[in-house]
């Protein structure tokens, strides 16, 4: 990457509220890609959620209200790419 400031994933999400169904909530307008015009994800959509200490997950919006967007985190597919 050349930009310090870009991140390598899409929505930021704190590990500590992952739930056990693995479903994040995030907020656009605090993630990575909050002044981004083109990124609108929707339900469906496939994105990658980060929290600073760890690899970026892939994951798929289930929900969305407004700012606010649900991502459940593929655990399988991440530990697939890692080993």
């Amino acid at each position: 990457m050349t930009d310090v400031e870009t991140k390598s994933y899409d929505l930021a999400f704190d590990a500590n509220d992952v739930g056990s169904d693995s479903v994040v909530e995030c907020w656009i307008s605090q993630g990575p890609r909050a002044g981004d015009p083109a990124f609108d994800p929707q339900p469906g959509d496939d994105v990658t959620a980060g929290d600073d200490e760890g690899a970026p997950l892939p994951g798929r919006v289930i929900r969305r209200e407004a700012n606010r967007v649900w991502v459940q985190l593929d655990l399988n597919r991440a530990a697939r790419a890692v080993g």
